[in-house]
């Protein structure tokens, strides 16, 4: 249970201790300097030269109607009974005991008065116990909860609201009858600030803040006494880029404000992380220079990082062997964030050179254009095939989750298999719809991550024409159920509307088993089979996984998991069609740039001369 902090008991401190009793009404007047200042000084409360060998006692709050919130605010404000590395030692008299007691009774008062109990009374009692412990008793008497009454916001220069300025609490959104807890009225007074800040007063600030209760009418009266100072608007964009090479242009198109619109400091934070978000800068500072007339400058000030990543990773299992790859990255190619990626992998099963370009802001802010092209070959107990495939593509931004892209490609592709050599010349067009709401892209801990595909291919198989659609929906899901622990579940759905499988490229099939798909089973080996026991590829496919990961240090976590699925002959599996699972244990090495992952799984629907007893798979990152 999270104690209150020095910052939250010297708001308590500010709007409850300080008030003082006048006639049958409170009245507390603070500036922000004297709450946190007056705040510290309700800290320093105990001596250090009691006792260290205290005597036995148990604490205890009683009152009725307490609501569990409040509750907790009371336990966490005593200091009697509680473990606190840097307190004060136990008391070691009963006197001491009654003492400390009363002391709690003031810090238990400010939280009732925190949230606006106003009426409402603490007082502790130390009752001896059957065998000689005592027992603390905080009898707590809340009475009747004041409500605001008023608030109202004075401005020094200026008469009243209009332009911007709030003139009440109705103004930042308090809805009648609100209890008045020192929260609230802390909240809707930075709120008062920053909607002035969002108006055109960067200069404004809280002067003082006066609140008056009435004990007789449990109301209270609130008043905040603040600076707007001068109005502004946007002035000119100034942009400082000492030995960068980012176009000037591109950075005034990333900012969310222009010239001669109102002043806000929302719209600066946005621009920051507009410009936080192209990952081309270590440095970004955004600063109003002198004021010309009504008008605020704006400077911003850009560190750019190293434009080249030279990136290296490798894995390895039991059934693909081992495989290295790296890529190097040019980010900023022409000065407008465009980035292109050169990769290289070599493995025992597949060979491969790709180059992927993305330009960002291409013909509106939230479109990229996106180009690649790949020359592979890959050679499996499944197919052996070499391709060569290039595509471009408009990927857009659709919301801060949601993500389209639209394209179209073609390749060129020679697959070997059981049904002989199949040359394929290919269009497709693909569509892609992305959900992603997870909060880190190797481990994720808590979100959701979807995405739906479909692509529609024509062309010739073997100087024959063919078209068929490829569709598939995957997701995954990451529950905290604890700071240590996450429970992860994937699955996977896809069909191929084609013919026969033989009208489908090697690589373009489906398949499951592998470090990345159903754990346990060969790569490609939890499917359909041919006469000599190579995977064959299906037309569909379907996927689950379970995975529970407990953190047991910084840099060491364990996992168990599950994993069923199959690939299908049929476009659609039947309820007959049974899937093979696989289970197992791992481990994970966490480092800065994702995990390091080492597992092994064993097939529980063991396949006769099929499969092996175990598979063990290493890599970067989660499995899903």
């Amino acid at each position: 249970m999270n104690r209150l902090s020095p910052r939250n008991l010297a708001l308590i401190c500010a709007l409850a201790a300080l008030a003082v009793p006048a006639a049958g009404s409170l009245r507390a007047e603070t500036t922000e300097g004297e709450a946190a200042k007056d705040g510290a000084a309700q800290e320093a409360s105990y001596s250090w030269d009691e006792a260290r060998d205290g005597i036995s006692f148990t604490t205890r709050i009683e009152g009725r109607r307490i609501p569990d919130y409040l509750r907790d605010l009371l336990e966490n404000a005593r200091q009697l009974g509680t473990d606190m590395a840097d307190g004060p030692p136990p008391p070691a008299t009963l006197a001491q005991l009654r003492r400390r007691a009363q002391e709690d009774e003031k810090r238990l008062d400010e939280v009732l008065r925190s949230e606006g109990y106003y009426n409402g009374s603490i007082s502790s009692s130390v009752r001896q116990a059957q065998g000689g412990e005592f027992e603390v008793v905080y009898l707590v008497i809340l009475g009747t909860r004041t409500m605001i009454e008023s608030f109202d916001i004075v401005y020094s220069g200026h008469e009243g609201g209009g332009e911007g300025r709030p003139a009440s609490g109705a103004d930042l959104g308090l809805e009648p009858g609100k209890a008045a807890t020192a929260q609230r009225i802390i909240d809707l007074t930075q709120k008062a600030v920053t909607v002035l800040q969002n108006n055109g007063y960067p200069e404004a600030k809280l002067d003082r803040r006066r609140v008056v209760v009435d004990l007789s009418s449990s109301r209270a009266h609130v008043t905040l006494h603040m600076s707007a100072g001068r109005r502004y608007v946007f002035g000119e964009t100034r942009i400082g880029n000492p030995d960068g090479r980012t176009d000037p242009d591109y950075v005034r198109e990333l900012t969310t404000f222009e010239a001669g619109e109102t002043y806000s400091r929302a719209q600066v934070d946005k621009t920051t992380e507009a410009l936080r978000g192209t990952g081309l800068f270590s440095g970004i500072a955004i600063s109003s220079g002198e004021a010309e007339g009504g008008a605020l400058p704006q400077e911003i000030e850009l560190t750019e990082r190293e434009a080249r990543t030279i990136r290296l990773g490798a894995s390895w299992s039991t059934a693909e062997g081992a495989g290295v790859r790296g890529s190097w990255e040019h980010r900023n190619l022409f000065g407008r964030a465009e980035k292109i990626t050169l990769g290289l992998a070599i493995a025992q099963i597949e060979q491969s050179a790709t180059a992927d370009f993305r330009k960002p802001h291409f013909l509106r802010p939230d479109q990229s254009l996106l180009a690649s092209a790949e020359i592979a070959h890959e050679e499996s107990d499944a197919y052996k095939e070499d391709r060569a495939k290039a595509g471009v593509s408009l990927e857009r931004v659709l919301s801060e989750r949601w993500t389209g892209s639209l394209g179209v490609t073609f390749q060129l592709t020679e697959t070997t298999d059981s049904n002989g050599r199949i040359g394929y010349q290919l269009f497709g067009i693909p569509a892609t719809l992305k959900y992603d709401s997870t909060d880190d892209v190797l481990d994720p801990g808590e979100g959701i991550r979807a995405t739906l595909a479909g692509t529609p291919y024509f062309g010739a198989s073997d100087e024959e024409p063919t078209a068929f659609t490829k569709l598939e929906a995957g997701g995954s899901t990451y529950l905290g159920l604890s700071d240590e622990l996450i429970l992860a579940l994937r699955g996977r759905y896809g069909l191929i509307a084609a013919g026969d499988t033989a009208d489908v490229p090697g690589s373009t099939r489906f398949y499951a088993g592998g470090g990345g798909s159903v754990r346990g089973y060969g790569y490609q080996m939890a499917g359909p089979l041919d006469n000599a026991g190579d995977p064959e590829g299906g037309r569909s496919v379907l996927e689950a996984s379970v995975e529970t990961r407990y953190r047991i240090t910084e840099t060491i976590g364990a996992v168990a998991f599950i994993d069923g699925g199959q690939a299908f002959t049929n476009t659609v599996p039947t309820l007959g069609d049974p899937l093979l699972w696989g289970a197992g244990l791992g481990l994970r090495y966490y480092t800065p740039i994702g995990p390091i992952r080492a597992d092994i799984a064993v097939p529980l629907n063991r396949r006769k001369n099929v499969d092996d007893a175990f598979q063990i798979y290493v890599s970067l990152g989660q499995a899903f």
